[in-house]
């Protein structure tokens, strides 16, 4: 099993979801938690379940201030920050005219720039350390676009470049930069639109069955992906973007011809 042990980490979208469940396995691994969220109540409750391990501190990833104090706080408690996972995200569904120049601004900024101002906080530490990994949560979406999801994926395209362009401007650093690019992850993302999305059930059954490896993916095994590019195991691992997607982008399955 790969190990954290003595790592601290920052998590952030910490207080439910996918960031609630990297907290909880790096804690379970050995890591110092910092999670980080706006959402006060939930956010503080989880790193309560997840024990003397965890810690809450409020975030909005939006204000490079409320970044300052988290790593602020990371530094005052634990003396190093060693992990940064930038997982915070919100989400739009629909079409180029029905996305107002707002909704679009704010998923630029949350998926976007929110983890470019947490990889400017976390770097003059890891810097001095010698040592660092920043793990930028992505999508499936940031890898293949779909209609109906513009604003998602541009946001989610832009953080992939990101991540590549830090990897190579920190590298020598020695600080990594990967992104993980998930094709599932927190179900509340998508409750806003569920009403409309069943009336495409079929299709949407389609899509997710017709890959190498069917159905929808884990959050454990996202975490797995995470862990894996937060831990040494993973030490000679920078810009890469890693599919957690049961082979969607891999190509397309089409029933039957392979018993043609």
């Amino acid at each position: 099993m790969m190990s954290l042990e003595g790592k601290v980490a920052i998590v952030t979208g910490a207080a439910r979801g996918t960031g609630a469940a990297v907290a909880e396995r790096f804690c379970q691994l050995g890591a110092r938690v910092i999670l980080g969220d706006v959402r006060d109540e939930m956010g503080q409750a989880t790193a309560d379940r997840l024990g003397e391990a965890a810690s809450y501190c409020r975030c909005d990833v939006t204000h490079s201030g409320q970044w300052a104090d988290l790593v602020a706080a990371a530094r005052d408690e634990h003396g190093r920050i060693d992990v940064l996972v930038n997982n915070a995200a919100v989400l739009h569904q629909g079409p180029i005219e029905n996305t107002s120049e707002e909704q679009f601004r704010k998923l630029l900024e949350v998926n976007t720039l929110g983890p470019f101002l947490g990889i400017r906080a976390v770097v003059p530490t890891m810097r001095e350390q010698g040592s660092g990994s920043i793990v930028n949560v992505g999508s499936i979406d940031s890898l293949a676009a779909m209609n109906g999801l513009t604003a998602y994926c541009a946001s989610k395209f832009g953080l992939r470049g990101l991540s590549k362009a830090a990897a190579l401007e920190i590298g020598r650093d020695g600080i990594r930069v990967n992104s993980v690019c998930p094709a599932g992850g927190n179900p509340e993302m998508y409750e806003p639109w569920m009403g409309k999305v069943m009336g495409f059930l079929e299709e949407t059954i389609a899509y997710g069955e017709n890959r190498g490896i069917p159905g929808s993916v884990p959050v454990d095994s996202i975490v797995d992906a995470i862990v894996f590019l937060a831990s040494d195991a993973s030490l000679h691992c920078t810009g890469i973007d890693l599919p957690v997607d049961g082979g969607a982008t891999a190509g397309c399955f089409i029933p039957g011809f392979n018993t043609l």
